[in-house]
């Protein structure tokens, strides 16, 4: 039987030992998360490939350039040099309108909304014409009554008070004239970023909309709406400070009033997949090779790039990717775009 100070020396040794092993178990712990972290720095583990999981996409159809003027390009970034981008993006998925027996009456519920009261007449396919018969400017609207695309026509260009810029608004109060119609046939998509939202002066020349140099020369105003960045990446679309969702907004009589509109939306998905995509200096090549889409006339024969950074493209017609593209712009107002994607996962 053991003693009091046998007892004792015992229960020494045990503590003892205890936190000898205890000890040695939290350095071998540092230690490995200190190896590990040693290793990520000298040799990090590369991530996994990109998922690829919609095989290889169709290519981006950009429009026709329209200004094939020779070009040099030159790099003027911050840094002297062409930034690193991520190795890969995702590719997102289009939604696609689900088929309703009840399409076109869900249609008309929404067009009275904004006065569109005349029996709606079938166009051609999907889409049905719709009249506001109380509109001195006789308005009509056509309408896909399943992707819900739009456009508005008007006889605008001959009505006096649109000509003489009887009530037009100012630029944020035509923003405001195009969200109330929106808003009144439920076609202000959670997805639009209203911050975003930019407008363009036009005067009307020879029965024709062109740029206004002020507020006090304009009797149009275009308010342009914009989706909300997709991977802190920006939607962008094929013409500068426009997109594929427009309301053309002038006077009238009593109040300003649409009088025109082209509005074409898409849904994104959730369902994405991750693809390699190009470097800054691949995109940079391109564009000198002529291989990139152009988005304005350039006057210099000499541009220089000044940032470079990836987006989304959204084109005014079907598709069924969001896919990213490589923006690269300079002096003046320059803008161009290279397809993103790596090559090999392009269908050609």
């Amino acid at each position: 039987m053991l003693t009091l100070s046998q007892a004792t020396s015992l229960t020494k040794r045990i503590a003892k030992w205890s936190a000898i092993i205890a000890l040695s178990i939290i350095l071998l712990i540092i230690f490995v998360r200190v190896g590990k972290t040693l290793k990520e720095i000298i040799a990090p583990t590369p991530p996994p490939p990109p998922t690829v999981s919609f095989g290889k996409l169709p290519a981006i159809e950009f429009p026709n350039n329209s200004f094939p003027q020779k070009i040099t390009y030159t790099i003027d970034t911050v840094t002297g040099a062409l930034p690193k981008l991520p190795d890969r993006a995702n590719v997102f998925k289009m939604g696609e309108p689900n088929p309703d027996l009840l399409a076109l009456k869900k249609a008309e519920q929404k067009v009275t909304g904004e006065g569109f009261s005349q029996p709606a007449i079938r166009i051609s396919g999907n889409t049905y014409q719709w009249t506001d018969s109380k509109s001195p400017i006789l308005r009509k609207l056509n309408i896909d009554i399943f992707t819900l695309d739009f456009t508005v026509s008007s006889s605008f260009l001959s009505n006096q008070a649109v000509t003489l810029g009887t009530n037009l608004p100012n630029p944020d109060n035509a923003k405001g004239v195009a969200q109330s119609f929106l808003s009144n046939m439920s076609f202000l998509y959670e997805d639009l970023n209203l911050e975003k939202t930019k407008t363009n002066l036009l005067s009307i020349k020879n029965s024709n909309l062109q740029p206004a140099t002020s507020i006090s020369t304009a009797q149009i105003i275009e308010v342009d709406f914009f989706q909300k960045d997709v991977d802190k990446m920006p939607i962008l679309y094929s013409k500068n400070n426009s997109s594929t969702m427009n309301i053309f907004v002038g006077g009238g009589e009593n109040q300003a009033q649409v009088v025109k509109s082209e509005f074409f939306h898409q849904t994104i998905s959730s369902q994405s997949s991750t693809y390699p995509i190009k470097t800054a200096s691949d995109a940079f090549l391109q564009l000198r090779r002529g291989e990139a889409y152009i988005l304005s006339s350039q006057k210099d024969e000499d541009v220089s790039v000044r940032n470079i950074y990836l987006g989304y493209f959204m084109a005014n017609k079907k598709q069924d990717f969001l896919m990213p593209i490589i923006v690269l712009e300079g002096d003046n107002g320059f803008v161009a775009y290279v397809s993103a994607v790596k090559d090999e996962w392009i269908n050609k």
